[in-house]
């Protein structure tokens, strides 16, 4: 009888616990809250992880139960994410290390913990490019913009904002090379599918000569149809390769984006002609410090917009922008080889600055300034990296271009001796006199101006 009596309480208690079991579930599901965790819980987790063997199987554990607890005990989750940091350390796993620094920098972020974020989110990006995760290091480079722009650091969001466009870039590339290969199949089931279509008339021909002019009539509707979706496919993949050709052109030259093309690499060249003009923006903490990043952007949009515009009626070749300041060279792959064309562009750009200020300044807002140094000489041109390549120039003609600028009074165009030997009659000149320049000693710099 009592052992009877035993019997029910135990199935009695099997229920309540079933029932408890449900009653949570509900909970969650309504409300969407995960219920507050007892310490009992968290030292039976605890155990668990440190009794399991292998540190892959405890970083899994760790950064489980710091995704589960983020939402109702981020310090305790923030502990966790610490503990997988340093097991996929541990391990030398940068899958895992992408993955635990990004659910740590969340919630360093949800704590308030900024510099610990920012370390974190910079260090997921780091884990994610090495193992190739571009999601998550398209959303580490986000975060660490929105930190800056919520910190006052708006060059660091700007420079955060031209990888984060990059990464984008680069999916939009790899969703539209997927899409290639799969119209490429689809193209290939197709032929496939035509092949075999023609086979079945040809046998079907040979078996059922009585049949000949209806086979043979069906045959021509199929082939006009097919026909008819090849050309659909066709101008779809070739409208896909224009725009791939064009994003190309926008980021290399017209020879290199060819080369590229055709060969898969680039060869780096030597240019003993070319001129390197640099433009710097005076002030431009300060003036970023006064607009709001949007208006920033956007007054940096407008100039370097009008600049690509001008440089390029002048046969000159961008390479590249960093923060504020702007390069670009001729006497590369367009063979121009003549200063004269980039001292005009030079002098353009400063009128056009000009401009902006007086409408600027009319309407209270602040206005950039710019400084302008321009050298000749030769340089060492090619594209590095297989992934965000970059086409750059290197080499002395590079360095001294940048001193011209550095030594260079606002709103003034300054032109080292070099260049201005050969073109010495085409424009004014203002002798400056030597001027010592960073690490270059004293050098003959002149200020040019249009005759």
């Amino acid at each position: 009888m009592v052992a009877s009596n035993l019997g029910y309480l135990k199935v009695f208690f099997i229920q309540i616990n079933q029932l408890l079991r449900s009653c949570l579930l509900l909970f969650v599901v309504l409300f969407g809250v995960v219920p507050p965790i007892s310490s009992q819980d968290i030292s039976k987790v605890q155990e668990q992880i440190q009794g399991i063997a292998s540190p892959e199987l405890q970083q899994k554990k760790c950064y489980e139960q710091a995704v589960f607890l983020r939402q109702s005990d981020p310090q305790l989750a923030m502990l966790f994410a610490r503990k997988a940091i340093e097991l996929a350390l541990f391990n030398k796993n940068k899958t895992q290390e992408a993955q635990s620094c990004w659910i740590g920098g969340e919630l360093a972020e949800q704590l308030s913990k900024l510099p610990e974020a920012v370390r974190l989110f910079t260090q997921s990006r780091a884990a994610a490019s090495i193992s190739n995760l571009p999601e998550i290091q398209l959303k580490a480079v986000t975060k660490l913009e929105t930190i800056a722009v919520a910190q006052g650091n708006y060059k660091s969001a700007y420079e955060w904002s031209l990888e984060k466009n990059t990464l984008l870039r680069n999916r939009d590339n790899a969703a539209v090379q997927a899409q290639n290969v799969e119209t490429a199949d689809e193209k290939n089931a197709l032929l496939e599918k035509i092949r075999q279509h023609d086979q079945y008339l040809w046998m079907a021909f040979a078996a059922f000569c009585l049949f000949a002019l209806l086979l043979y009539q069906s045959r021509q509707r199929n082939g006009k149809r097919i026909r008819g979706e090849m050309a659909e496919k066709n101008a779809l993949i070739e409208e896909k390769r224009r725009r791939s050709e064009h994003l190309l052109l926008n980021i290399l030259p017209r020879a290199v984006a060819a080369e590229l093309s055709v060969r898969n690499k680039v060869a780096a060249r030597r240019y003993e002609k070319a001129t390197v003009m640099f433009i710097d923006f005076v002030s431009f903490t300060q003036i970023a410090e006064q607009l709001s990043p949007e208006d920033l952007v956007a007054s940096l949009d407008i100039c370097f917009s009008s600049f690509d515009d001008i440089i390029g009626r002048n046969k000159i070749e961008k390479i590249k922008t960093v923060g504020d300041a702007y390069i670009c060279a001729s006497g590369l792959s367009d063979r121009n080889e003549h200063p004269a064309d980039m001292i005009k562009a030079a002098l353009q750009i400063q009128v056009f600055l000009q401009k902006l200020q007086e409408k600027h300044r009319a309407e209270g807002k602040p206005a950039f300034e710019a400084r302008i140094g321009i050298h000749f000489g030769a340089v060492v041109a090619g594209v590095v990296g297989t992934k965000k390549f970059a086409y750059d120039i290197w080499g002395d003609t590079v360095n001294l271009a940048a001193r011209m600028e550095q030594s260079c009074e606002p709103g003034h165009v300054n032109v080292s001796g070099m260049a201005r030997s050969l073109v010495i009659d085409e424009f004014d000149w203002t002798f400056r006199g030597k001027i010592a320049a960073k690490n270059k000693g004293e050098l003959d710099m002149f200020y040019v101006h249009l005759k």
